[in-house]
């Protein structure tokens, strides 16, 4: 009877175990991992990166799960290609959600929004 107890207890914990791995985040990644490692090889797949954050970013949205850095990092590639325009309202939108990210946004904002007007006021 004791035996059969124990194996009965380890059956459960082995189960038990096996739901826990198996639960879903708590934020959306979408592919995330795999188009940063693929970027991180092969530089020249930067677009398709580019194209995986945003499609991530739109789907947490949707379901209001965008996960922590995800805005920043999309953001950072808009900077990057000088689009300042699309950049700085992804920033503003990370640090509202991830309000723990302000305190380095707030700098990165000021220096994109220094560029921006800067570079205006060289056009003009």
């Amino acid at each position: 009877m004791t035996r059969r107890l124990l194996s009965l207890f380890l059956i459960a914990s082995a189960g038990a175990s096996l739901c826990a791995c198996a639960t879903p985040s708590r934020f959306e990644w979408g592919g995330y991992e795999s188009s940063l490692y693929a970027y991180a090889k092969k530089p020249e797949r930067r677009m398709d990166y580019r194209a995986s954050l945003e499609l991530a970013v739109d789907k947490g949205r949707k379901t209001d799960r965008v996960a922590p850095g995800l805005l920043a990092e999309l953001g950072y590639l808009y900077l990057e290609d000088g689009d300042a325009a699309h950049a700085i309202p992804l920033f503003e939108e990370e640090m509202r959600r991830f309000p723990e990210s302000k305190s380095f946004l707030t700098s990165v904002v000021a220096r994109a929004q220094k560029s921006t007007t800067a570079s205006v006021e060289v056009k003009s």
